[in-house]
């Protein structure tokens, strides 16, 4: 007789919620970061949300390209973009 393994994918512990983040004050002279996932039209849609967040007075920070979407942000990446006021994160697809 074969056996047979059965996974169970629920979360086996209590996550504590988190906040989100404050809203900016304002819009004007923050410094905005981007992720781009590497999905496809993640670029093309950071390429019309950049320009409008300029237009309104924000400041281009870093932005960051993952290889893959399921990768993590490096080390490298976050250091980059802790110097902004706002991250925008992009899903493509």
């Amino acid at each position: 007789m074969r056996k047979l393994t059965v996974l169970n994918p629920a979360v086996a512990e209590a996550v504590v919620p988190l906040s989100a983040a404050p809203a900016l004050p304002r819009i004007e002279g923050a410094r905005i970061g981007f992720v781009d996932n590497s999905k496809q039209n993640a670029d093309l849609f950071l390429g019309h949300v950049k320009p409008l967040l300029q237009r309104h007075g924000a400041q281009p920070g870093a932005t960051v390209r993952k290889l893959a979407p399921k990768d993590p942000l490096s080390a490298a990446d976050l250091q980059a973009l802790a110097g902004c006021d706002a991250v925008v994160q992009c899903f493509g697809d």
